[in-house]
């Protein structure tokens, strides 16, 4: 039924169809090829205030549907290059059972070693306090498998 609605929406009444268009954004995006103010607004998030159980207020960013839709585009497009680059540390981006594999290592450390503890921290923006130029160099030294993205990246974070 949504996918009909969609379609419909996009219906070409002219020479080129909505999801063309839609596709070409995209491609701008995923590529880097945006003014800066337009991307500033597209890397933009909704902050969401939820109220904790314990008391207080646990802020949630969600970003804007467009970015994300081609963000997790890429990172399928990218499973391979993130999976060669990251692991055995990287747990989240296109990764297949990453949360199960984190509780399962977890279930089978604390089975050889009962006495060991694990200590959950809640970092504060954590994002900000990791040099974006470091980033970008990262990006750079990983040439032919993440270097395609250095443009995307230091279009929405530079």
């Amino acid at each position: 039924m949504v996918f009909e609605l969609l379609r419909d929406c996009f219906t070409p009444e002219d020479s080129t169809s909505g999801f063309d268009l839609l596709f070409q954004l995209c491609s701008h995006i995923a590529r880097g090829h945006l003014p800066s103010p337009t991307a500033r607004i597209l890397g933009a998030s909704w902050l969401l205030a939820l109220e904790k159980y314990s008391g207080g207020v646990r802020l949630i960013a969600v970003g804007e549907t467009l970015f994300c839709l081609v963000t997790r585009s890429i990172s399928l497009q990218f499973r391979d290059a993130f999976a060669a680059h990251f692991e055995p540390w990287q747990f989240a981006v296109a990764t297949r059972c990453g949360c199960e594999t984190i509780v399962h290592g977890l279930q089978v450390t604390f089975d050889l070693h009962p006495d060991w503890l694990v200590l959950q921290i809640d970092i504060r923006n954590a994002f900000n306090t990791i040099s974006r130029e470091a980033i970008f160099r990262e990006l750079r030294s990983a040439p032919g498998t993440l270097d395609p993205l250095f443009p995307f990246v230091h279009s929405f974070y530079s």
